[in-house]
């Protein structure tokens, strides 16, 4: 390394001055270009981007609950159009459905005035198949669903379900 500065500088030493100033001109420039190639134009490209991620993003949204609150409207209407099941035969139908699925469920009426569900333990396609039997064989809906993987790619559920007359 030493004797790299030592040949560095012999050959810095052997230019005359206006050489030194050109080079040293020339070392700034090289410099400024890549500044400009390797901080400023990224940082401006990061920046336009996110301004157009960021429309893309309201634009998605504004979407989105455009077609929450249609659907909200829709489902409010629905559900003052038809009445509701009692949870005796909410209750009655998850349970003849658990029992044709083969889930262990415990059944119970919740705080809500819905019938509350319990599935520790269960695989995602006999759950969602359960659920999936309920809403369109009994007309029972789940209007609160809490599920928790486990390490042993289980699962454990809870909710609430409430029924609509067919």
């Amino acid at each position: 390394m030493n004797r790299m500065m030592q040949t560095a500088g012999l050959w810095w030493g052997g230019r005359s001055a206006r050489e030194q100033r050109m080079l040293a001109v020339m070392g700034l420039l090289i410099a400024a270009v890549l500044v400009w190639l390797l901080v400023v134009r990224p940082a401006w490209a990061w920046r336009e981007t996110a301004a157009d991620r960021r429309i893309e993003a309201t634009a998605s949204l504004a979407r989105i609950e455009g077609g929450l609150a249609a659907r909200g409207a829709t489902t409010k209407a629905e559900a003052s159009a038809s009445p509701t099941m009692n949870l005796a035969e909410v209750e009655q139908a998850a349970r003849s459905a658990a029992e044709a699925a083969g889930l262990p469920v415990t059944l119970s009426v919740d705080e809500t005035g819905a019938i509350g569900f319990d599935a520790p333990g269960v695989t995602s396609a006999v759950l969602f198949g359960w659920l999936a039997t309920l809403k369109t064989e009994y007309a029972v809906d789940a209007v609160d669903l809490t599920v928790i993987e486990n390490a042993d790619v289980t699962l454990d559920a809870r909710g609430s379900l409430k029924g609509r007359a067919l």
